[in-house]
């Protein structure tokens, strides 16, 4: 189980990582580990608030990258909230590159708009 990182300077203005805590308590519950080093987030990404769904994209692209750890390992992406699917995606790749045999998203929530 991994959870979606913040960005460092995002963690040390917040001073906690909502998916982080969330993988930390879902592991537990399940009896599975939640390493922590299996993926950063390699630079500050803007807030995707306001952003279409094609800015979403360019905005993560790239911004993760995953340890050689997750090589042969089916992985659970944990995150708070999944809107267009981006940041995930992104978070995704990024594991898959690294050898990932499997990757699966579980969030808490769905945001979407009504039109």
């Amino acid at each position: 189980m991994v959870a979606l990182p913040l960005h460092v300077r995002r963690f040390r203005k917040r001073q906690y990582d909502q998916a982080h805590l969330l993988a930390a308590e879902l592991a537990k519950a399940t009896g599975r580990t939640a390493p922590g080093d299996w993926l950063k987030r390699t630079r500050e990404t803007r807030r995707q608030v306001g952003l279409s769904e094609a800015e979403r994209t360019g905005n993560v692209a790239g911004a993760f990258v995953a340890s050689r750890a997750v090589k042969g390992q089916e992985v659970l992406l944990l995150d708070d909230v999944f809107t267009t699917g981006s940041t995930a995606r992104a978070a995704a790749i990024a594991l898959r590159e690294a050898g990932a045999t499997r990757v699966e998203v579980l969030t808490l929530a769905r945001a979407f708009t009504l039109a």
